[in-house]
């Protein structure tokens, strides 16, 4: 956790080779590096040794989310001291908020730097808000920068004091800023950025015409990166940033490798006033697929990293290989939902198999039409329980029906449910026939991992067609392309995997269609993000849903949203519109013995990255282990 100690109280001291670099005047003083008063932070287990670096795994191409892990820098973060229930000061040195939860002042801290040396003000955050995340030709605004219809209003007090005010209270919105997908106020530098904006640059023609560009929202991305487009945040080395280390070899297409280095300018210190990180540097090792990733793991090569590996079918490999090259099983600690959610698209171009897709019995029929133990069984080797996208019994949110309904596996029951919804006639090929004599054929977008959901895809699929004659065939892509697919509304269903703990500051999105994960109503969503201007008008019992989802957003005690959310979910389970296959289970991967100041494990979920352990505290002890 952070510690409030006075600046003057501590003789900082940073890495011998800043020490260098200064000492030659390639930088300033560490003193002059840091703010007025930097963060200071207790490591987990020691005061660390600086030097080295850290090696991790990447699997393909899309596969960001490991680099992201490490340096999420949002104005305030979950505290894992409070089993991530409380909010505390990150980039921001403090913040207040009013009795109604209306506004929310944050004060940033004087003197602190992004990595080029220059000042990191209230005129960035500013240029981020305003000119970036809520202009109206960049991209659609989310939800969650709105409450009670009205998007945040922005305000610059002075170089150090900005303001997010709401019209209706809106007591989620400290858990929307530490959320590792709405980092936007604190990612783009104004004095760097400015140049791609038709705003700032009168000479913007000219530069685009340069970089071989048309669009100027082509290239504020290119320069800028953007949390939501995959890899593109780490393409460019030359992008200031307010993270521990910096990009120095990119995330582009050819790439082996990922480098990171030390952020000299990085503004938190431990204890003792050492400036952090402590390793020197990060090297992403680039697969070509998850079983390259693999090998590399049980060949000693990554220091840390449960993304992808840790696999059931996996583990016992893992387990067996780790004492060799000095590693030991490192825990993703499950907190809710399903392994494979599967989301039919009720909004389907095709009006067949939209009203298909829309028979509640159908989606039921399949959900009861294929056996979840033995799916369970052989894909992922007996490691989980029937389950929906759902907070798991232990959990203030669960809600027992939406849970558990349609789980148990009656053919008859599925058969019986689909020849009374006029699917009884079949072709000689057994495949039932839709009222216009098409076959019941469609087909589901899947991403090409991890490999156990694919197993389990599969097998659905054989199963539907063998127990139920429903011809369903997946579709296994590369993640950009499925997007593309799913998010124009192309697709006739998709799975996804998702962490539903319905936890503060999370759209959920198997609840209410509001964004783009939702891929079972995809026009709906575009309704809603465009405010009517396109997309497809939702039914009565979807605004039912989405309007007591903004009230929750404002709910003044826990109890209050708790009640919001039971009512949201006893109509999503009348509805029924998705289903999931088993539990999510803890996930396993492999950390190095000698890696230090690593938490004993981390929650399995995308909104709890790894940067809340504070990555930068992590060093290497050599007298425990191999490494370095």
């Amino acid at each position: 956790m952070a510690i409030a100690l006075p600046a003057f109280a501590l003789e900082y001291k940073e890495a011998p080779e800043l020490a260098a670099a200064v000492a030659a005047g390639e930088l300033p003083p560490v003193a002059d590096r840091l703010p007025d008063e930097p963060q200071v932070v207790a490591p987990f287990n020691a005061i660390g040794k600086y030097g080295n670096e850290l090696r991790f795994g990447l699997s393909g191409q899309a596969n960001h989310d490991p680099i992201r892990a490490w340096g999420n820098m949002g104005l305030v973060q979950h505290d894992y001291d409070s089993n991530y229930t409380e909010v505390i000061p990150h980039v921001a040195e403090s913040f207040d908020v009013n009795d109604d939860n209306t506004v929310f002042t944050f004060y940033l801290r004087k003197g602190m730097k992004w990595s080029d040396g220059t000042p990191f003000t209230a005129e960035d955050i500013e240029f981020a808000v305003n000119d970036i995340l809520l202009h109206e030709d960049l991209q659609p605004v989310s939800p969650v920068w709105s409450a009670g219809g009205e998007v945040v209003e922005f305000r610059k007090i002075d170089d150090y004091t900005v303001e997010f005010s709401f019209t209706v209270p809106y007591s989620e919105f400290l858990y929307v800023l530490a959320d590792r997908r709405y980092l936007q106020p604190t990612l783009y530098q104004k004095a760097y950025c400015s140049r791609a904006h038709p705003d700032y640059n009168p000479n913007l023609e000219a530069e685009l015409e340069a970089n071989n560009l048309t669009d100027w929202r082509d290239y504020l991305r290119k320069l800028s990166g953007d949390p939501h487009i995959v890899g593109i945040r780490f393409e460019n080395p030359d992008r200031p940033t307010l993270e521990a280390w910096k990009i120095v070899v990119p995330y582009k297409g050819g790439s082996t490798q990922v480098i990171l280095e030390r952020n000299p300018f990085f503004w938190q210190v431990d204890t003792e006033g050492n400036q952090l990180p402590y390793i020197n540097k990060l090297v992403g090792l680039i697969y070509g697929d998850p079983e390259g990733m693999l090998l590399g793991a049980i060949g000693g090569d990554n220091d840390l990293g449960y993304t992808i590996i840790g696999t059931p079918a996996n583990r016992p490999l893992l387990a067996k290989t780790a004492k060799h090259h000095g590693s030991e099983l490192y825990p993703a600690t499950a907190i809710g939902g399903t392994s494979l959610l599967f989301q039919l698209n009720l909004t389907h171009k095709d009006p067949e198999l939209r009203a298909l897709f829309n028979e509640k019995n159908f989606r039921v029929a399949l959900s009861i039409g294929f056996d979840r133990q033995e799916v369970i069984d052989t894909a992922l080797f007996g490691d989980g329980v029937p389950w929906h996208n759902a907070p798991f019994e232990d959990s203030p949110m669960y809600h027992e029906r939406y849970a558990t309904q349609y789980l148990k596996f009656d053919k008859n029951e599925a058969n019986s449910l689909l020849d009374g919804i006029g699917l009884g006639e079949r072709n000689s090929d057994g495949i039932r026939l839709l009222p216009s004599g098409r076959p019941v054929h469609f087909v589901v977008e899947a991403i090409d991992r991890p490999p156990e959901r694919i197993d389990q895809l599969e097998m659905m699929t054989q199963q539907w067609r063998d127990n139920l004659g429903v011809d369903v065939r997946p579709n296994i892509t590369e993640t950009s392309l499925m997007f593309s697919r799913v998010n124009n509304n192309n697709h006739d269903a998709a799975i996804w995997s998702d962490f539903a703990s319905w936890l503060q500051g999370r759209v959920p999105y198997s609840l209410v269609p509001l964004e783009f994960d939702s891929r079972w109503g995809i026009a709906w969503v575009d309704w809603y993000k465009s405010d009517g201007k396109r997309g497809e008008e939702p039914p009565d019992h979807i605004k039912k849903r989405v309007y007591l989802y903004q009230m929750s957003k404002g709910a003044p005690t826990a109890e209050a949203r708790i009640d919001y959310f039971q009512q949201i979910a006893e109509i999503a389970a009348d509805q029924f519109e998705t289903f999931g296959v088993s539990k999510n289970m803890t996930n396993y991967g492999l950390k190095k013995i000698a890696l230090k100041n690593v938490r004993p494990s981390n929650p399995g979920s995308n909104q709890y990255p790894l940067s809340l352990q504070r990555p930068w505290t992590y060093f290497w002890d050599t007298e425990s282990g191999n490494r370095p």
